[in-house]
């Protein structure tokens, strides 16, 4: 709504009541290697160029011939206006009727004070401030002091002074929102690169700056902000910023869409033509020195690649079932129809509509905004993906770490358990527990009455507050919490004989085919510091040993067979 707001404001303030006069085909030019002022260039008789080839001269100063026609110009004071990129000093002359001569000269600053909300200089015609004069001028000679570009002759027009003055307040501050609205999803991406580190955002934030810096400069808004800033920094900033972000923009593309959604050949070409612009400027403006028409040419033909490839690009993706694509297909297919026309117009293929240049700010503004939500959803889907692909692995980890049958830790999650708890330090102590002749149950009642006791084993053991594992057929393993005191000297063995005692009732309860008790020997370890599994595992299974030995149906928790007791004396019955 903000920018329909603007843009509704925006040609409203550019009526046709106040339009310019475009000059392209009524100007001549004339090139000079001296110093002169217009009187001895009048005298000379020097011969001004008014063919097709007018923009091609040679020489330090470009003298420039304008016609003044009074009445196709709207009333009051009239400006020269033209492109001021690269531009030093200049004068504007106006030749009357008697044939006297009214002159100002501009140095390079009062040029860049001139500067109007276009990327132009606006500098006044002498004696057009003057109704009577006015009406006597029949000419206008303009002199450029080391011109760059040939766009500082194409794109020169007469224009009301008013006008513009009147509309550099409300243009300054429309282009001021537009770099406002620009930059905001680049600190969208600062902050969510942080923390997801997607290189498309990086890319995008480069598009970003670009954007905002070639919409700053060209717009003039640079000066308002830094008034000492040379027309030849402006100059270049216009040119390099542009095909910075062009060559951006290829990679975010590149990076943005999903994988393999674009071929491998067609993401090299895309690349290649994306990184062009930059090279090309480089080419321009290192071996290029002063004055040459092909510049522009140069300079612009090198984003027509590009586009075509952007084009098939997008076309491509969409045929493979790219979903973000569509982003940039909104976001792309305006700036590119723009970028077309200010192609052919920056190479000179024709005069076109000078407004549109403002369309082009509009767009990229705009492109930057829906690519923002682009961003977005792209980070969304990722992040959906992601959460995805971290459930999976909990759930493969969970299924490498739980046995199928009891549904508690395997030994694989024990082992991880305890080499935790070395650093934690939760559990105290370790027990082994084996179900006592569980072959012969299975022989009796079958392994389906077999694995139903071990699934009852395995349900009882995970309601307590230790750490519960099958390691084995039979075998159960604990690593054991201290007691609600949290001594390290308290033995287990009588919270352990509650836990067989409760492990037989729930066998006897649910499991009605087997007759006799099932009963449980338990052998049991101190875990101490920096004691290895192996070592705390061997005194577990050396004491089950001692409790298979000792009649079954116990907890050992001390060495028997290094005692010399007879059986029983040291073990705790369940």
């Amino acid at each position: 709504m903000r920018i329909l707001l603007t843009i509704l404001a925006f040609f409203s303030l550019c009526a046709p009541a106040t339009a310019s006069v475009p000059l392209a085909d009524e100007l001549c030019t004339l090139g000079t290697a001296v110093e002169g002022n217009i009187s001895e260039i009048l005298a000379a008789g020097e011969k001004f160029d008014c063919s097709k080839d007018k923009y091609d001269f040679s020489g330090s100063k470009l003298w420039m011939k304008i016609p003044f026609k009074a009445d196709s110009i709207p009333a009051g004071a009239v400006e020269v206006q033209g492109d001021n990129n690269g531009l030093t000093s200049m004068a504007v002359h106006s030749l009357l009727a008697d044939g006297s001569i009214k002159s100002a000269y501009f140095s390079e600053q009062q040029v860049i004070d001139s500067w109007r909300p276009k990327g132009h200089y606006g500098l006044p015609i002498p004696g057009s401030e003057d109704p009577v004069t006015r009406s006597q001028i029949e000419t206008v000679y303009v002199s450029l002091d080391n011109p760059r570009v040939a766009s500082s002759i194409t794109l020169v027009e007469l224009t009301s002074k008013k006008k513009w003055d009147d509309l550099k307040l409300p243009l300054s501050a429309m282009f001021a929102l537009l770099c406002g609205m620009a930059i905001m999803p680049f600190f969208y991406n600062t902050f969510f690169y942080g923390a997801l580190r997607h290189s498309f955002m990086l890319w995008h934030s480069v598009m970003i700056i670009g954007t905002v810096v070639y919409t700053f400069s060209s717009s003039g808004l640079i000066f308002l902000a830094f008034p000492e800033t040379s027309l030849t920094t402006k100059f270049l900033l216009n040119y390099w910023t542009l095909a910075i972000a062009i060559a951006a923009s290829g990679f975010f593309l590149d990076r943005f869409v999903e994988p393999g959604k674009i071929a491998k050949w067609l993401r090299s070409l895309l690349l290649i033509s994306a990184v062009l612009p930059v090279f090309v400027t480089a080419f321009v403006f290192q071996t290029i020195e002063g004055y040459d028409n092909n510049i522009r040419n140069y300079y612009h033909a090198s984003f027509i690649p590009y586009l075509f490839v952007v084009l098939y690009t997008m076309l491509h993706a969409l045929r493979r079932g790219s979903k973000a694509i569509w982003f940039q297909i909104a976001a792309w297919t305006p700036i590119i129809i723009f970028s077309f026309d200010r192609i052919a117009r920056g190479m000179d293929l024709y005069i076109g509509i000078p407004e549109l240049d403002y369309g082009l700010y509009f767009v990229l503004v705009l492109e930057t905004i829906i690519l923002a939500f682009g961003v977005a959803n792209r980070i969304l889907k990722l992040r959906l993906s992601h959460e995805h692909t971290l459930k999976k692995q909990v759930e493969l980890t969970l299924l490498a770490e739980t046995d199928g049958l009891t549904a508690i830790g395997n030994r694989r999650a024990f082992e991880k358990a305890f080499k935790r708890n070395l650093h934690e330090r939760k559990y105290h102590h370790l027990a082994i527990l084996d179900i006592d002749f569980f072959k012969r149950v299975n022989d009796l009642y079958g392994h389906e009455i077999g694995d139903e006791v071990l699934r009852l084993v395995g349900r009882e053991l995970a309601k307590t507050r230790h750490f519960s594992a099958r390691i084995g057929g039979e075998e159960f393993a604990l690593l054991m919490k201290p007691n609600e005191r949290g001594s390290r000297k308290s033995n287990p063995a009588s919270e352990l004989t509650s836990i067989c005692e409760t492990l037989i009732r729930s066998v006897h309860a649910n499991v009605p085919e087997i007759k006799q008790p099932v009963t449980f020997s338990v052998g049991v370890a101190a875990i101490t510091k920096r004691t290895s599994l192996k070592s705390v595992m061997a005194v577990a299974d050396k004491r089950l040993y001692n409790a298979k030995n000792n009649g079954r149906n116990q907890v050992v928790s001390f060495d028997l067979s290094n005692l010399g007791t007879k059986p029983g004396s040291d073990a705790a019955v369940v």
